[in-house]
């Protein structure tokens, strides 16, 4: 990873596809399940386990219909998680 560049761990941060009027994406999830319950990130609860992270500028990576820490790298992971 570039020296510039630093991992801030333990944000709290809500994301969702909620608002279709910031762009065309929706969580595919709740399309596959019909709803809109389905959230990347919760503030101070979970993680969804699809979400891979967040590319610059405001692109959420998810991976759909497969587990993140079955399609993650070790190398792409912030710390030692147990498969």
């Amino acid at each position: 990873m570039n020296e510039k560049i630093k991992k801030l761990l333990g944000a709290n941060m809500d994301i969702d596809f909620s608002n279709k009027d910031w762009g065309n994406s929706v969580c595919p999830w709740n399309e596959a399940d019909g709803t809109d319950e389905h959230k990347c990130a919760v503030k101070n609860t979970s993680i969804c386990k699809f979400f891979c992270g967040i590319q610059y500028l405001d692109s959420v990576l998810c991976s759909y219909p497969y587990e993140n820490i079955s399609v993650l790298e070790k190398d792409e992971m912030d710390r030692d998680l147990k498969r």
